[in-house]
């Protein structure tokens, strides 16, 4: 029964289209699970009563696009610039606050930050200690040092730029510019105590 159950994983794999066999080998360091849409075993037809994609074929017989979409629960933006370890990255969005205008305090501007999430780890990067700097200016600028859990991230071209557009809604906020920064190299004693517990991590 066992030899039996083998072979058929085995053809199973060999019948894999090439292009998600070879996005399989790229995650070679990966530990977690992921579902990968494999192809009707050979010699099945699709029926009526299977879903079908926009493009008319049945769900789970396509070929993946965009692995790291996939990866990432599919909340990669398609626009997502592709930014490498050592890049220099800076976002502005916003702009000048009125004269008189009275700025955001910092506070408002923290609970801005913990809107943005960390797509892999599902917490806020204020809270896992990714904000390293956040200046308010006496003009209502602000100014943000930020970084990534991994120097491989691939959202690290996206947050950078979430995190931005949220401080930059808030009223009373100028101009507002977050740059992303590799040294010190995040660790995880940065995290606060309240995501630690989240986390379960003591």
């Amino acid at each position: 029964m066992t030899e039996n159950k083998t072979e058929q994983t085995e053809k199973t794999v060999q019948n894999l289209p090439a292009t998600i066999e070879e996005e399989l080998k790229k995650l070679s360091h990966f530990t977690g699970t992921i579902e990968v849409p494999l192809p009707a075993p050979a010699g099945q037809t699709s029926t009526a009563s299977e879903p079908e994609t926009a493009e008319g074929d049945v769900a789970g017989n396509t070929e993946i696009d965009d692995f790291e979409s996939l990866l990432w629960g599919g909340n990669l933006p398609s626009d997502a610039p592709l930014i490498n370890y050592g890049d220099e990255y800076v976002v502005t969005e916003g702009e000048a606050l009125a004269d008189g205008k009275e700025p955001a305090s910092v506070d408002e501007i923290t609970q801005a930050i913990k809107t943005v999430e960390d797509p892999e780890l599902m917490m806020n990067v204020y809270d896992l200690g990714l904000i390293y700097r956040l200046d308010r200016l006496t003009n209502g600028d602000v100014e943000i040092d930020m970084t990534v859990t991994a120097p491989s991230c691939p959202v690290a071209g996206v947050m950078p730029k979430q995190v931005a557009e949220a401080v930059s809604k808030l009223d009373g906020v100028g101009k507002v510019t977050v740059k992303l920064v590799w040294e010190p190299a995040w660790t995880m004693d940065r995290i606060s105590e309240e995501a630690k517990y989240a986390l379960d991590i003591f």
